[in-house]
């Protein structure tokens, strides 16, 4: 139950983060999904008041990991940004040109689109992380130990 409450948490401030952004970038009610797409599934009415339109999905990704003390990704950036939900541990984090952050549980970061960034646990502490990923990641090069031991 705790885990849907957290995927649902992310899913809500991912969905209010990017609502002027990366989702509002999808076809307007009654325009046909882009080729590729999946079509959204139907909303049940009696659930919603007033107009709520679904949006196709595909464009997002929601993870799940766990880091052991130490370890991290590699400097990255997603076409459409990231949300990431702290669930468990500390996280560090950093935007590249800018000072190293540290979040503990319920701790949320957002990244904007494009934003090159890295995140992942401290060094004496593991991480767990539910991350909503916007768009195509782009993998660049390993986050250095001076630079992720840096404050």
């Amino acid at each position: 139950m705790r885990r849907l409450v957290v995927l649902a948490g992310v899913v809500a401030l991912g969905a209010a983060a990017w609502g002027a952004g990366a989702l509002s970038a999808q076809a307007p009610a009654g325009q046909a999904a882009a080729a590729g797409q999946a079509a959204p599934a139907p909303i049940n009415p009696a659930n919603f008041t007033g107009l709520v339109t679904p949006h196709a999905t595909t464009d997002i990704r929601t993870l799940r990991y766990e880091f052991a003390r130490g370890a991290r990704t590699n400097w990255h950036s997603h076409a459409g940004g990231q949300v990431v939900f702290v669930e468990r541990g500390r996280m560090r984090t950093q935007e590249r040109g800018k000072a190293v952050q540290e979040f503990g549980p319920g701790g949320l970061v957002r990244t904007e689109a494009d934003v090159v960034h890295w995140h992942g646990a401290r060094p004496d502490d593991g991480l767990t992380q539910v991350a909503l990923s916007f768009g195509v990641t782009n993998w660049l090069h390993p986050v250095s130990e001076a630079e992720y031991s840096a404050r």
